[in-house]
Parts: C-alpha cells; structure tokens; sequence
C-alpha cells in the first residue's frame, strides 16, 4: 500500500513535471481528466496526444505495460507520444508510444517474472499488484528513430525583479 506522503509526494512531483510541459510547450492543451484516465494523454497538440512522465533517471526509465490494477498500462493507451521528463538533458525526451512498444516487443523478456533489480529489460511485478513494468535506460530511448529533445524554457520570471503590484 502507497503511504498518504508518498502520494501526494507523487501528484506534487507531477503537477511540477506538467507545468515545465505545459512551459516548454504553449501550443499543449491539457486532456480531460477522462482522457487522462481512460486513453492515458495528459496534453493534446492538435490531434496528437501526449502523456507525460516525471522523475526519470537517465539510467532509471519505467515503462508500463499494465496497471496495478492489470488492465492496459500507459504503452497500450492512445497518446501519439510519451514525453519523459529528465533534468539531465535538460527538458523532455519524446518518442512516439507505439515506436517504443514495437521496441519493447523486440527487446524486452516477457518469459518470466524478476525481481526489482533485475529489472532491466525483464518484467517486474510488485508485490500485491498486478501490474507490469520494465526497466529501460536513455540508452535505449536513443535507439528509437522518434527520440527527441524537446527542451526546457530558457527563462523564468525572477520574483525579485516584480513590482509589488504585479503580485
């Protein structure tokens, strides 16, 4: 069972993540709560989705491929576009859901069940759920011919240079 802090940990952590997307695309519009839940998008550019993810690591990449509740993970939902949020290259990594499941098909083992820190490119199930993660690197993201950057806002509003009256 996930602890109340480490809840609201997580939907601080993600509200961060979707207001640097949010900055670093103007043209996204955000998803429906629906949308979210059912098709996982969290952002629409046009009529492509795109469901973000915060806190990667570059060596540190979870993919999913069913819920907790076993039913179809973010791989398997309708987003045109995952976009992985990793401060080490200094904005988002965005490749095309469906090139990284055609990935994850080719490269991944889906023979058998392991342990968390065996993970990497193996299944792992966490204990009282029924979900179905991997383990990816960047280094595998690169291999994606849809991998891109899209980067960070070079600006931000220092609070020290607003009047008192525009606060």
């Amino acid at each position: 069972m996930v602890s109340k802090g480490r809840l609201r940990r997580s939907w601080r952590d993600g509200g961060v993540s979707a207001t640097r997307y949010e900055r670093a695309c103007p043209d996204a519009v955000k998803s429906s709560r629906d949308e979210d839940i059912k098709m996982h998008v969290d952002y629409w550019h046009g009529e492509d989705g795109v469901d973000v993810k915060g806190n990667n690591l570059p060596d540190e990449i979870w993919v999913e491929f069913k819920n907790v509740r076993g039913d179809a993970g973010w791989l398997l939902g309708k987003a045109k576009w995952i976009a992985f949020e990793m401060v080490e290259v200094g904005g988002y990594v965005r490749v095309e859901r469906e090139d990284l499941l055609e990935w994850c098909k080719k490269n991944v083992d889906f023979s058998k069940k392991v342990w968390k820190k065996d993970a990497y490119r193996k299944i792992y199930q966490r204990k009282d759920r029924q979900d179905q993660i991997t383990l990816l690197a960047l280094h595998d993201l690169r291999e994606l011919s849809s991998y891109e950057i899209v980067p960070y806002r070079d600006w931000y509003i220092d609070p020290q240079s607003l009047d008192k009256k525009d606060i």
